[in-house]
């Protein structure tokens, strides 16, 4: 995304955890090997993005105040500190929260992201009486070894064999998980709170907070949402699907196929479909939307860095 952004870097450094040491990857077309995170790691940097374990980031947090670099943090690791502010790029008037700055800046979860630009835009056009949303969470946000987990375990299914259950400790393979299991080192009602938390910041009191719920789904990558909103039932599809349209929002038309998982990897946008008006309820609208988390996160992070340092 640096790259893609034309982002002025003059040098680009990895650092990681002792058991990534050396893993080797590519920056502009040139190698790349991750060295040992420390202390002194930080000293002539400008910018760090933080995108392993919350307490990596809290460990070195407070050196970019110290040497004054700026820290974009998306590991929500400090999601409950209403001092660091979030930033939110796909929006219109985007710029940072007036909160105290101290070097640190949180890049929202991508799914926060996805359901506050959605509701911000919608709530520009007609009013929002309710909102329910259910989160389906890709493998992807369990990291690389969520994804190899889940195609592990559809491999060994094929071959009647039972297939690694590290990450998610149940199988997810075929599957939907409203819990993970016990020994599973992340919990998704954990996750969930971390999502509820960062919209009530971001989506403030100017209209009802949505009710959510987070499912993970037994996908790779690229979140999926299922949208109920209550509206003036006066207000037409056609006028719904016209008022979601903008820059980072793309909208199908009812008539068209919704947008999926598949089809949304490796874009920018996040994409809505599948509109229709509730059977029970006159004021219910529903519809979907998909969005590529990992995409999403990389794009909201550096535009949070372009932000702060180049002032766009």
């Amino acid at each position: 995304m640096l790259v893609e952004r034309n982002f002025p870097v003059s040098k680009l450094v990895l650092i990681d955890s002792d058991e990534d040491l050396g893993r080797l990857t590519e920056y502009d077309g040139e190698p790349v090997f991750s060295q040992a995170i420390n202390q002194g790691s930080f000293e002539f940097v400008d910018l760090a993005f933080f995108a392993g374990e919350p307490s990596t980031t809290k460990t070195y947090a407070h050196l970019a105040q110290q040497n004054n670099f700026v820290l974009v943090d998306l590991t929500n690791a400090f999601s409950r500190d209403v001092e660091v502010p979030l930033y939110l790029g796909y929006h219109e008037g985007k710029d940072l929260e007036t909160r105290p700055f101290r070097g640190l800046v949180s890049s929202p979860h991508p799914a926060a992201i996805s359901i506050a630009s959605i509701l911000k835009q919608l709530n520009r056009h007609c009013e929002l009486r309710h909102c329910v949303v259910s989160i389906f969470e890709p493998a992807s946000e369990r990291g690389s070894t969520g994804v190899k987990e889940l195609e592990q375990q559809t491999l060994n299914i094929f071959s009647f064999q039972k297939g690694p259950q590290k990450v998610f400790d149940q199988q997810l393979a075929f599957n939907l998980l409203f819990r993970l299991g016990e020994e599973a080192r992340e919990k998704l009602i954990e996750i969930e709170q971390v999502v509820s938390t960062q919209l009530r910041l971001l989506l403030g009191s100017t209209f009802p907070l949505p009710a959510l719920t987070l499912i993970q789904a037994p996908i790779f990558h690229a979140h999926c949402f299922s949208f109920l909103v209550e509206v003036d039932p006066a207000v037409k599809i056609a006028e719904v699907e016209a008022f979601l349209q903008s820059e980072h929002l793309t909208v199908t038309q009812t008539a068209d196929e919704p947008p999926s998982p598949v089809g949304v990897a490796g874009t920018d946008t996040i994409q809505i479909g599948g509109m229709k008006r509730d059977f029970l309820n006159p004021n219910g609208l529903w519809f979907w939307a998909v969005s590529d988390n990992l995409r999403l996160s990389a794009v909201n992070a550096v535009s949070a860095a372009e932000a702060i340092l180049l002032q766009k």
